[in-house]
């Protein structure tokens, strides 16, 4: 993303844990948000995900 935050985050303070390298043997976390379907919208759209607000990512919340 090289430094820029998405539109979605706005306002919002990330955890530390958000900016620091994944490790790719632990079982990521789960983002509770549908990103096939996510990703989806923002092409149908034309849109970028970073693009979205919080209000259309939430559509997609698991």
């Amino acid at each position: 993303m090289n430094g820029t935050r998405p539109k979605f985050m706005e306002n919002q303070v990330p955890a530390q844990s958000y900016f620091e390298q994944p490790n790719p043997y632990v079982n990521a976390p789960s983002c509770h948000v549908n990103l096939l379907e996510l990703s989806r919208y923002a092409k149908k759209c034309g849109k970028k995900l970073v693009e979205l607000t919080q209000e259309e990512v939430k559509k997609f919340s698991i």
